[in-house]
Formats: C-alpha cells, sequence, structure tokens
C-alpha cells in the first residue's frame, strides 16, 4: 500500500490496538510502535461501559468479550465505617436493556488487550514492531517520515499518511512532537491488589461491584469472575515521591477505623502495586499530520471509570473520519471538534467525583442524604448521557466498521 494509505501509530495499548482494527477494516495498512517486547500485562480492572461496548462489539469482538469479562448486577455505594450500603446502582439486565442489548461489564485490562492484540492477527496490513527504542517523526507537508529504532534490530523507515500518537499519559509525540506539557500530577495514588474470589466471597459480593467512600479515600471492588479473582483498587491522597514503589505502605488512618476494609486488606497476601495518577488536558490534538488520542490526549482520574472508553472512542471515531476525509487537517479538525468537548466533560466529571466521593463530614451528610433518595435505576439513568452516547456522532454509522 502506498503512503496515503499507511498510518503510523505509537503505542499498543487500548487506543492504539483498538485504532489499528478499526483502520484495517477501512483498507489501511498499519504500522505500530511499541516499546514493550510484548502486549503489556500490567494494569487492572475496568469497566467496559456500553458506549465503549459499542464500538468494540463493532469491530467483531462481542463474543471475545463475554468470555472474558463479567456483567455485575449492581453496584453496593458503602458509607466510611456502615455495614450497609447508602444506595446501589443497578446494572445487569436493566443495564442492557436501557442501552439496546449492550451490556456493561467489567475486564481485566490484560484481557482486553490480549483480545485486541489477538484480533489483529487476523489482518496482514497490521504489523507491530516491539522492542521500539525511539520513533522520529518528521511532517513533510503532504505525508510523514518514521523512523522506528528497535533493540538489536535494524531501523524500520516508513513513509506514512499520518502519525498518531496513542502513547499514553507520558506520550512523547505530544511533548516531543506537538509541543504539548508534560503530564500533571494529580494528588491521589491508586493502590491496586488482586484476591481470590474465596477469600473475600464472606465480605463481599460476588455478583456485584463494591464502592466505599471515606474520608480521604475511596476503594472499588470488581468481582472478575472469569478469573475467579477480585480486583481491588484503593485510592487515597498522596504526596510524591513514593519512597518504596515496589513494597509502598498505606498510610491512612481512616481506614483502620473501617472494620469491612481492614478484613478486606488483611485478605490479600501479595503486595500492593503503587499507580500514581497523573493528568493531562491540552487543547492541542493534533498539528499537520500529528494527533495523539486516549491519555495522550485526556489522561484523567479514573473515578468516572471511564479512561479506557474514551480512548476507545476516540479511536473508533477518528478510523471512520480518517476513511471519509482524505485531507489531514480536515479531518483531524473535525475529529477534534467532535471529540474534545466530550473527553473534557468526562474529565470533569471525574474530578468532582473525587471531591464527592472523599467527603468528610459535615459535607459527607448532605452528599449521603442526596444518593440515598434517588432509586438504584435512578442512578444509571443519571449516567445516560455517558452510556447511552453513540461514539460515532452520527458522522458514520458504526456499521461501517464492519464493511
Amino acid at each position: 500500500m502506498g503512503p496515503d494509505k499507511t498510518i503510523s501509530i505509537n503505542g499498543a495499548g487500548i487506543a492504539g490496538l483498538t485504532l489499528a482494527l478499526a483502520l484495517a477494516k477501512f483498507g489501511f495498512r498499519v504500522v505500530i510502535a511499541e516499546q514493550h517486547h510484548e502486549i503489556s500485562q500490567f494494569g487492572a480492572g475496568l469497566q467496559i461501559s456500553p458506549n465503549a461496548r459499542r464500538v468494540l462489539n463493532e469491530l467483531g469482538l462481542d463474543k471475545a468479550l463475554c468470555a472474558h469479562s463479567f456483567e455485575p448486577e449492581g453496584i453496593d455505594i458503602f458509607r466510611h465505617g456502615k455495614p450497609d450500603p447508602l444506595s446501589q446502582v443497578t446494572l445487569g439486565q436493566f443495564a442492557k436493556d436501557r442501552y439496546d442489548g449492550t451490556p456493561y461489564a467489567v475486564m481485566h485490562r490484560a484481557d482486553l488487550a490480549q483480545q485486541l492484540y489477538k484480533a489483529t492477527k487476523a489482518f496482514p496490513n497490521i504489523e507491530i514492531l516491539f522492542g521500539a527504542t525511539q520513533t522520529r517523526v518528521e511532517d513533510l507537508g503532504d505525508a510523514v517520515s518514521v523512523i522506528i529504532e528497535r533493540d538489536g534490530k535494524p531501523s524500520y523507515p516508513l513513509t506514512a499518511r499520518a502519525h498518531l500518537g496513542a502513547d499514553g499519559v507520558r506520550s512523547v509525540t505530544r511533548t516531543d512532537v506537538l509541543g504539548g506539557k508534560p503530564p500533571q500530577y494529580t494528588g491521589y495514588v491508586a493502590w491496586r491488589a488482586m484476591a481470590n474470589i474465596e477469600q473475600l466471597s464472606g465480605i463481599l459480593s460476588t455478583e456485584r461491584t463494591s464502592l466505599f467512600w471515606g474520608p480521604d479515600y475511596h476503594m472499588v471492588v470488581y468481582p472478575l469472575q472469569q478469573r475467579k479473582q477480585f480486583n481491588i483498587v484503593l485510592v487515597t491522597e498522596f504526596s510524591l515521591p513514593l519512597e518504596d514503589s515496589d513494597t509502598p505502605e498505606i498510610s491512612n488512618k481512616s481506614l483502620r477505623k473501617n472494620n469491612r476494609l481492614s478484613s478486606i486488606m488483611e485478605s490479600i497476601s501479595d503486595p500492593w502495586t503503587a499507580w500514581p495518577l497523573f493528568g493531562v488536558k491540552t487543547n492541542t490534538w493534533y498539528k499537520g499530520n500529528v494527533a495523539i488520542l486516549g491519555d495522550a490526549a485526556h489522561a484523567m482520574l479514573p473515578f468516572q471509570a471511564q479512561g479506557a472508553a474514551m480512548s476507545i472512542e476516540d479511536a473508533g471515531l477518528l478510523a471512520a473520519i480518517l476513511a471519509s476525509e482524505t485531507d489531514n487537517a480536515t479531518a483531524f479538525g473535525k475529529w477534534q471538534n467532535l471529540r474534545q468537548p466530550r473527553a473534557n466533560k468526562v474529565q470533569d466529571q471525574s474530578q468532582k467525583n473525587a471531591f464527592v466521593f472523599h467527603m468528610s463530614p459535615p459535607l459527607s451528610w448532605g452528599r449521603d442524604a442526596v444518593v440515598s433518595a434517588k432509586s438504584a435505576q435512578g442512578h444509571l439513568e443519571r449516567l445516560d448521557w455517558i452510556y447511552a452516547h453513540d461514539p460515532f456522532e452520527g458522522l458514520v454509522g458504526p456499521q461501517a466498521l464492519t464493511n
């Protein structure tokens, strides 16, 4: 394929792999540079909400996702120190019916990455270059020149229509090519751990997600039935640098006063992994023939659980627009105008949730009164603006991805 049908991507994460699949279905040749030597297994649980699932289903991944994800019946919301849920969010069949048969599911990030990677192998027009140490990009005006340097292998030069940075929160495409700013530390650390279903089945529901609110912390526990594990994420305020990122000490006095959380934490034998949370907010998503997407463009706090979903939405729409517009400036401009307001709104909502989740009395008393007054189904309906969203914005029908 010639340069006009070739796309270069930096990063084989969720955004990069989804984008590669969508572009390949439109007939593009795709070359991905990935710094790791294999698809990364690092990560934790994530939510595949209906807005993201629509894109993945159109890419032919519905059966694979069903086999490797779990559809929780709902979310139980617990107040600090209280044994019974303050409120609940109805999911399961109600969510599936509400969103036109598209389910709400949770899965491990590694499982999603592996299913995306497996799907790319069916396309001879997708090439992934692992062990990339540097990607040099030069905008030629009517194309881009890309040279990919790899461990112990000859450099890989190519000329492409566009170069797309799906290289995460610390994106070199954003900072080195587009001249954007480095990510900013948010003041929060996510402490991650996994536990066997048997270890916590007497403490937590194995059919529902559990969300715990407390002063200066919150915890989310996803049941991953297909793995026979719970995924646990504890978020606390924390000042960098971490003293020991491999075996950190979780210092939060509030946690010690919560019997249920103490029982959960005592049941975990493996060390917690600390993940400092950085954010990105930039108005510049593209310049010339180079653009960024996913966390590279809008890394956000995980308090609305939409980071991966926004990356998937980005990828599906960007591929569709690049297939319908031959001019990159027109394509990138249209894509940014459609995507940026939504990403900003979700990013702002995630930031608001940080304040709401971590409230202390007396503010938390008012929060609890408002939350308990709304029905379990009403809590889901409140999120229709996220979950009922058509990622293709009416521009190009999702069926275009299956052609």
